[in-house]
């Protein structure tokens, strides 16, 4: 046993990873299924109560996690921003601190998942670096 460990160490590990990987990918796709909702309750919320949506909320309006992400992130950034980080001008562009606030004070049932999502993304990006790292170190 410890002589096919030692010889198939890489294809062990790289199914290792994989593996990780697929299984970090369908967690934010549920939390991406489960924001769906959440996020068409607060932009009509903050339509309602301010007008226009953050400029990169609108026109990343119709983004999709699976034909877009990187849009995706950029639709759903004015509410994890909000959420997640103190104001300030660079992340909350465009907004006021009046709607950066309500959007810190929303239910805690419409950014929870939110929450949830950016933590996952979060450690899938810590786990891609540490691949990395292991790949360049040891391999």
């Amino acid at each position: 046993m410890k002589s096919y460990l030692i010889t198939n160490f890489e294809i062990i590990g790289m199914s290792l990873f994989i593996s990780l990987v697929i299984i970090m990918m369908m967690l934010i796709f549920m939390s991406y299924i489960i924001n769906k909702d959440n996020y068409s309750k607060i932009a009509k919320l903050y339509e309602n109560k301010f007008g226009d949506l953050p400029y990169t909320a609108r026109m990343a309006r119709g983004a999709s996690l699976i034909g877009s992400p990187g849009i995706y992130l950029a639709k759903v950034d004015f509410i994890m921003s909000s959420i997640l980080l103190p104001y300030n001008k660079i992340f909350n562009y465009g907004m006021s601190f009046d709607e950066y606030f309500f959007i810190r004070t929303l239910p805690s049932e419409l950014t929870t998942g939110f929450k949830v999502e950016a933590i996952l993304w979060v450690v899938e990006i810590i786990v891609l670096v540490c691949f990395i790292l292991l790949n360049v170190f040891f391999y």
